[in-house]
């Protein structure tokens, strides 16, 4: 019975996790086609003129001008627990038996 309960909440983790590692994905890539490249484009050409997407004003202030480290960060710490969650997590996942567990 303790093994069923076990199990039955590590296909619930799993499965959340899978969930959120897509998710985290998917912010990834809109955040990266939103904001950072289009960031990033109009300082490499000297684009005064770049205006952030509205939503970051209203969360950031209207005197935003450059995405600082803390923006960055974000991003960098989002990527790399998406990476290791899709590195280590997903792939042992709770559908193969004890047997064919492979053991880092």
């Amino acid at each position: 019975p303790d093994n069923c309960f076990i199990r039955l909440v590590h296909i619930i983790a799993w499965l959340l996790t899978v969930i959120l590692s897509v998710l985290s994905c998917v912010f990834i890539g809109y955040q990266l086609y939103v904001l950072y490249i289009p960031y990033s484009r109009a300082k490499i050409m000297g684009d005064a003129s770049y205006r952030f997407p509205e939503y970051f004003y209203r969360v950031w202030g209207n005197d935003a001008t450059d995405l600082t480290s803390e923006h960055w960060g974000y991003l960098g710490a989002c990527a790399g627990v998406t990476f290791l969650s899709i590195r280590y997590v997903i792939p042992a996942h709770p559908f193969l038996s004890a047997e064919h567990r492979k053991v880092d």
